[in-house]
């Protein structure tokens, strides 16, 4: 039904319920010798309270606030308004069929009201997010053969929204898949990782960069290293060597005779030196390779040691340079 054609409809029954109670109401009044105004007024007092109650109630609903004063008042209302009508039934000695005639009008106009309120107020309540509890449909032949179950887990359901609260409806709107960028996936695979563990892989990946590359590679990633922490943990992994076995169809017969290669060779002083100033960089101190050759060498030698031979490693480097040529040409 269209909303004008409801509206006209509505008034219409609201008309012809006051004016059956209205007439009954009158009635009574013009019993008691009141006069013709204020015989009017009795049932416009009654049941227009009755009505006004019913609707303040519906907008207190609407608003969330409690409804529970403007309905008791609308029932005390109507209540008084049943009992006068009854009351008319019995001077007129109109007995049960008479009450009903002069009393269901104001029940049913009430009726009539609450429920077209009813839509409103739950349109009101589902934009505030409230879900009241509703009955669920089982169908009557479910409360017909099974009426103590089905009354049994309606009181559970009831009990449920009460002490839980209704249950949250779904999400319209499907989940956007959350991009993350491979650097930040990286960062946090990393981030669980052994900082040595993470250094080896990074060696791995790029096996011929010095120890500050692989740090500067690693910090991107979260991974928080300096070049000394890199060149330790590389260090203390064995060197791999690579051995041509002489067992292929084109070696010779006495390639099995081929000494074996062992490890490589203990380092020098000299030599775990200049290997720990290589891999402090520029900006280091003889007490800085000092405590390095100890560290990882397992070498003890004095920092006026350490300079010796870094001067002397440097006048090298500077003898084997080419030297301009003297005289001129013949």
């Amino acid at each position: 039904m269209k909303p004008n054609a409801w509206r006209f409809a509505l008034a219409v029954v609201s008309l012809a319920a006051l004016a059956t109670t209205g007439w009954s109401l009158y009635a009574v009044a013009r019993h008691y010798d009141a006069p013709e105004i204020i015989a009017v007024a009795v049932f416009l007092v009654f049941d227009g309270i009755a009505y006004a109650c019913l609707h303040l109630a519906s907008e207190a609903s609407a608003a969330g606030r409690s409804a529970i004063g403007a309905r008791i008042t609308a029932i005390g209302m109507a209540g008084v308004s049943v009992y006068l009508n009854d009351f008319h039934a019995d001077l007129i000695n109109g007995g049960t069929p008479a009450s009903l005639l002069f009393a269901m009008p104001t029940v049913g106009l009430l009726l009539l009201s609450e429920l077209s309120w009813a839509g409103p107020r739950a349109e009101a309540r589902a934009a505030r997010t409230e879900q009241p509890y509703r009955l669920p449909s089982y169908g009557g032949w479910a409360w017909a053969l099974a009426p103590r179950l089905a009354g049994r887990t309606v009181k559970a359901l009831a009990v449920h929204h009460i002490e839980n609260g209704p249950p949250l409806p779904p999400d319209p709107t499907p989940a956007t898949p959350v991009r993350h960028s491979a650097t930040e996936v990286l960062r946090r695979r990393f981030a669980e990782m052994d900082p040595a563990d993470a250094i080896r892989v990074a060696r791995d990946a790029h096996p011929d960069a010095p120890p500050a590359e692989l740090a500067s590679m690693l910090i991107t990633y979260g991974v928080i290293v300096d070049a000394v922490q890199v060149a330790l943990v590389l260090h203390g992994q064995p060197a791999e060597v690579t051995v041509d076995r002489g067992d292929a169809d084109d070696a010779p017969d006495d390639a099995d005779d081929a000494p074996q290669v062992g490890s490589s060779p203990a380092l020098t002083k000299a030599q775990a030196i200049l290997q720990a100033a290589a891999v402090l960089g520029p900006d280091f101190k003889a007490a800085d390779v000092v405590d390095r050759v100890k560290r990882i060498n397992r070498i003890t030698v004095g920092a006026a040691y350490v300079r010796t031979v870094l001067s002397r490693e440097k006048q090298t480097e500077s003898d084997e340079r080419p030297r301009p040529m003297e005289g001129g040409f013949l």
